[in-house]
């Protein structure tokens, strides 16, 4: 018999009457503090839900493994965030295909990302305010979200080994995808999301598969992993523009909202865009001159070649159907139903520039 056990044998009645007193208060105090971080998360508004996502995915140390799926494909990358108070910092490694890796920090005046690729010695720099990414949702406020879905409370379940609250978010119309969101009670950090179409078939999923929420990071776990000294930094040539000078008419979709318009430099002649989000979808317009089209060509799908003339392309969540107009080249890319695309592609027109 080990001495520990001896020794609890010759624990007078008032000592283990004590002993036991402590062990409940430690197990109830255990009980009550599940509880509580249930009922708070059970008690939360839609909007209290959506902003607890938003603010954890900006303002919560968390490092961890996101793995991807989505058509037949699944690719894995280690993501690195920290909050110092004022602004936000992230390094994201792809672990499949060619290395890359992406720096990003952002605060409230501005928002840098980098994309170092080693293979070319580049660094490409975006500054602009960017989609949103995972664990992230949306940059759109609760109450837009809101106006285009139905915010449903599902199961507790684990994902990574964490507790999570689901969610589900139910489309108003069909010009939309459903979606489902696995949340971790405490944090509120986002650890799964999948993308339902209108079979409530899963047609893209995200999800941490390890995790590990609110520990304290060392600044050089952000560090490239390779010296970027002597690389070439390139800046985006995005720049604003209104299609409308230019001739184009370009109505949004039912439920989305214009978020911006930007034109590039592409083999000596300017590709424009339009951008449209519903708060959480994004529909993306390419203009480009036909002679532009190519597998390089902005609006090609990744994995897929260019997008040919009146032709719908499909892959995971991602609808795309291109069209001529004039001597232009209409492409619609978004991650909504196919009839979406396809109907805005239609409902874009030339009328001459001013």
């Amino acid at each position: 018999m080990t001495a520990i056990a001896l020794k609890r044998l010759a624990l007078k009645p008032a000592a283990r009457a004590r002993e036991l007193a402590s062990a409940l208060v430690v197990v109830t105090g255990a009980l009550v503090g599940g509880a509580s971080v249930a009922q708070e998360s059970r008690s939360r508004t839609d909007v209290q839900w959506i902003q607890a996502v938003r603010q954890a995915a900006q303002r919560v140390n968390y490092q961890g493994t996101v793995v991807y799926q989505a058509g037949g494909e699944m690719r894995s990358s280690r993501i690195t965030h920290l909050f110092d108070g004022t602004a936000s910092l992230e390094r994201i490694q792809t672990l499949d295909g060619k290395p890359r890796e992406y720096i990003r920090r952002r605060s409230d005046a501005n928002d840098e990302v980098q994309c170092l690729i080693p293979e070319t010695r580049r660094i490409v720099i975006e500054q602009r305010k960017v989609e949103e990414s995972f664990p992230g949702l949306s940059n759109a406020s609760p109450e837009e979200i809101l106006e285009r879905y139905t915010l449903k409370l599902g199961e507790v379940e684990r994902v990574a080994g964490i507790e999570c609250q689901m969610l589900m978010l139910e489309p108003k119309d069909n010009t939309r995808y459903g979606y489902r969101l696995w949340i971790d009670r405490t944090s509120g950090l986002l650890l799964r999301a999948q993308t339902l179409n209108e079979r409530r078939e899963v047609i893209e999923q995200i999800a941490f598969s390890e995790v590990r929420i609110g520990e304290r990071i060392d600044r050089a776990k952000l560090r490239p992993a390779w010296s970027t000294e002597g690389w070439s930094v390139e800046r985006s040539d995005h720049r604003k523009t209104v299609l409308s000078d230019h001739g184009w008419v370009v109505p949004a979709p039912m439920g989305f909202r214009r978020t911006r318009e930007v034109a590039r430099r592409i083999g000596g002649a300017d590709a424009m865009q339009a951008v449209f989000s519903d708060g959480l979808a994004t529909v993306s317009v390419f203009i480009e001159p036909h002679s532009l089209l190519s597998a390089a060509s902005p609006s090609a799908m990744p994995g897929m070649p260019a997008p040919a003339t009146d032709a719908l392309q499909i892959h995971g969540p991602t609808s795309a159907f291109s069209r001529r107009v004039g001597d232009s080249l209409v492409t619609v890319v978004g991650e909504v139903p196919p009839a979406t695309v396809r109907a805005l592609a239609g409902s874009v027109e030339f009328r001459g520039s001013r």
